[in-house]
């Protein structure tokens, strides 16, 4: 039997005990975010998820995709995916916006380490997201946002939406005693204080409470106010916008050769 035939044989077993098990695109996704819970994504790869299944990876790309961006591109939407509902939306578009960023929060907090995948997999993964594409652009329109406008503000909330709690679980998570966090500690102990007075005025008040001065990964230590203080931030920005759009005063500029 040829190579090409034996793989061809291969692959119809494995598919052949998916189907047997009862193995779903869903069931796939669910396991594959339990191994990033418990090993991070660096610890993810095809072949450990096919090992807690109990399959071939071949049945895996049967359900999924054809390479290991498409499972990953499938989390990332799983995670988003049934955040909000037509039927559940509030009446006001800025209560829109502010369960929306509520819910990815509290869904993300429940994945810590899956926080990695929103920037990257929601920029290639188109279909599995359109649910809350849709929400996002029908908030935005009730708000008075409209042709290329429409898109200016729908990239702004994206990338608030995705950008804060990927910052907020970015850090590793060192532990007190580690001599990396005796090295972080020191450095800002020798900040120079003519050089840097502000830094060092608030520095009790940033230290593991705000990004770039702290160890602690979001997780542990949340930085909730922060992200409150973008949410109505982000809301109040958006009404300004939208009166220039109504009033006719909205800069838009023009689309550049590079989109």
């Amino acid at each position: 039997m040829g190579a090409l035939t034996k793989k061809a044989v291969s692959e119809k077993r494995s598919v052949g005990r998916a189907a047997a098990i009862g193995l779903t695109r869903e069931r796939v996704i669910e396991a594959a975010i339990a191994l990033i819970d418990d090993e991070g994504i660096a610890g993810f790869s095809v072949r450990a998820l096919a090992r807690r299944i109990n399959v071939y990876p071949a049945a895996l790309y049967w359900h999924i995709g054809g390479a290991k961006s498409d499972l990953l591109a499938e989390i990332s939407g799983a995670l988003i995916a049934t955040l909000m509902t037509p039927t559940d939306l509030p009446s006001d578009w800025r209560d829109t916006i502010r369960l929306l960023f509520q819910r990815l929060r509290a869904r993300v907090h429940e994945h810590p380490r899956a926080a990695p995948l929103l920037g990257p997999h929601i920029r290639s993964n188109g279909a599995p997201n359109a649910p809350w594409v849709e929400i996002i652009l029908k908030a935005l329109t009730q708000a008075g946002f409209q042709d290329q406008t429409l898109i200016n503000a729908f990239n702004s909330v994206v990338g608030a939406l995705e950008g804060y709690i990927t910052m907020e679980l970015a850090a590793d998570g060192a532990t007190e005693d580690s001599e990396w966090v005796g090295a972080f500690n020191a450095g800002l102990d020798a900040l120079d204080e003519t050089r840097f007075p502000l830094v060092k005025r608030h520095l009790p008040q940033m230290y593991n409470r705000s990004f770039v001065m702290r160890w602690k990964s979001g997780d542990i230590a949340p930085l909730a106010d922060g992200y409150n203080f973008l949410i109505e931030t982000l809301i109040l920005g958006l009404e300004a916008q939208a009166k220039g759009v109504r009033d006719g005063q909205a800069d838009v500029p023009a689309p550049t050769a590079d989109g």
